[in-house]
């Protein structure tokens, strides 16, 4: 049975040669879509799975997207019949733990630990990546991940700690087009 989106689905899946941003309504299949790609992506041998990267907002999301994963390469390791591509997927299964599956904060945190001098931060320092939380600007929910912590706070308090973090730079808060996602940009001066 042909859905509207099967191009969309089947582009996702087959062009691995290019960089995409898949955009949808929640139970759509992205997360599918997006193991059935890193799947293929490891199969071919384009990379190995210490290279991929995939992010989600929730650490259950990124649990689940780790199991799944699992689950798929087992699956496409099972029915190979290449050399090659056996090779490739028993190498992912056998480091899967090197993948960076996590939250989008995670990410960002280990980008800023392993770059402290390129992000103007005190090597070894603490950071905070903050956010605010839209439903409820007052309330901040705080996640402690390595030894980074993750704040989510309103447009005052983030441009205070930006302040605290980057004295000389310039501050403003961004948003992204829904609204629903406000962030601080620092620029050096």
């Amino acid at each position: 049975m042909k859905t509207s989106d099967d191009a969309a689905r089947q582009r996702i899946r087959e062009s691995l040669d290019e960089s995409l941003i898949v955009e949808a309504a929640a139970g759509t299949g992205k997360t599918s879509e997006l193991i059935q790609r890193i799947v293929a992506i490891l199969r071919s041998g384009r990379t190995s799975v210490d290279r991929i990267v995939a992010v989600t907002f929730t650490r259950k999301a990124a649990g689940e997207l780790r199991l799944r994963l699992r689950v798929e390469l087992d699956k496409a390791r099972g029915s190979a019949a290449d050399p090659n591509e056996l090779r490739c997927l028993e190498d992912a299964l056998a480091r899967l733990e090197e993948a960076r599956i996590g939250t989008i904060h995670s990410f960002c945190a280990e980008i800023l630990r392993q770059r402290p001098v390129e992000a103007q931060l005190a090597p070894g320092g603490e950071a905070l990546i903050a956010n605010m939380v839209p439903e409820n600007p007052s309330r901040w929910y705080m996640e402690h991940h390595l030894e980074w912590n993750l704040i989510y706070r309103t447009h005052a308090d983030l441009l205070e700690m930006g302040a605290r973090a980057a004295p000389h730079a310039k501050l403003q808060i961004r948003e992204e087009e829904s609204g629903i996602n406000p962030f601080l940009e620092i620029a050096r001066e």
